[in-house]
């Protein structure tokens, strides 16, 4: 068993009690646009009922959202603290240099970082995804069916990220792994060149986001105008306008967090690759950097 999958399992309930959590924070959050609509065409009405549902929801969102940050703060810090102790006991025991012990501690680190702040990221921008594309059709089949439309290209588009973005990440953390070792004996001249490979890894990923964020952006403006055409031509009434406007916003917002959390999660794979062969006693000698990676466009 790896390093990973035996801490994640000896702390599988305290993770399960903090994404609960993220579960319930997501779910009042999918709920203000109706709350708030509803506390609109009741206060037209002289109705204060909308008013206090809107209060009782946010109250209670906050409160589950202050509890969960105090958890998390110390379930993870406990996960990560155990999770390197133990990878930096192994691997003193077989004899494993120092800087390739610092190297892969970090890859520690950032796994256990994306466990605490990324997979949360990656439940809110699902809830935003589906939960509003849900929320608008119960208002709107149409618009609904409009949105769904405009997952497709950005379905495509998405995995196209996965891709190239994974391929990156092999080769920026092989030369991270290297790079105490270059502070430690090599010149100037490599030291510098050492950074500007780096620098070149981080922009290429910088600029797949980008690609795949512009683009989506383009198609989600014919939706937003789509949207704001149909409901104001409908006989809906004003809060049911709102939230209409509000889902078909938060649709298109969580198909904005989309390529940041997917490329982490390709960098997530590459990460537990090496971690486990390491526990596990096989080579993770990392490979002599990409030059054709850093070069491209």
């Amino acid at each position: 068993m790896g390093v990973v999958t035996e801490h994640v399992r000896a702390h599988r309930r305290s993770l399960a009690v903090s994404y609960g959590a993220v579960v319930v924070e997501n779910t009042f959050e999918l709920l203000y646009p109706f709350a708030i609509g509803l506390a609109v065409d009741g206060l037209l009405d002289d109705s204060w009922t909308g008013v206090i549902v809107f209060v009782v929801i946010s109250l209670t969102h906050t409160a589950v959202g202050v509890a969960r940050q105090w958890y998390d703060t110390r379930s993870f810090n406990r996960l990560w603290a155990e999770m390197a102790t133990d990878l930096v006991a192994e691997q003193r025991a077989d004899g494993v240099s120092t800087t390739a012990v610092v190297a892969r501690a970090t890859l520690v680190g950032e796994y256990v970082e994306f466990l605490e702040r990324d997979v949360p990221l990656a439940i809110g921008a699902a809830f935003a995804v589906f939960g509003s594309l849900a929320m608008i059709f119960l208002y709107d089949p149409m618009i609904g069916i409009a949105a769904a439309l405009v997952a497709i290209p950005v379905v495509l588009l998405n995995r196209r990220l996965v891709r190239r973005s994974g391929r990156v990440y092999r080769t920026l953390n092989d030369q991270s792994e290297l790079e105490v070792t270059v502070i430690e004996t090599a010149s100037v001249e490599d030291v510098r060149r050492h950074y500007r490979l780096l620098g070149r890894h981080w922009n290429r990923l910088s600029d797949n986001e980008a690609v795949s964020w512009g683009i989506v952006d383009v198609i989600a403006v014919g939706l937003a105008v789509y949207a704001l055409v149909r409901a104001t031509d409908s006989s809906f009434e004003v809060g049911a306008i709102f939230a209409i406007i509000a889902y078909v916003w938060a649709y298109l917002a969580g198909f904005d967090e989309v390529p940041g959390v997917l490329q982490r999660m390709s960098n997530l794979a590459d990460i537990r690759r090496r971690i486990d062969v390491i526990e596990s006693g096989g080579s993770s000698a990392p490979e002599e950097p990409d030059e054709s990676l850093s070069s491209s466009p």
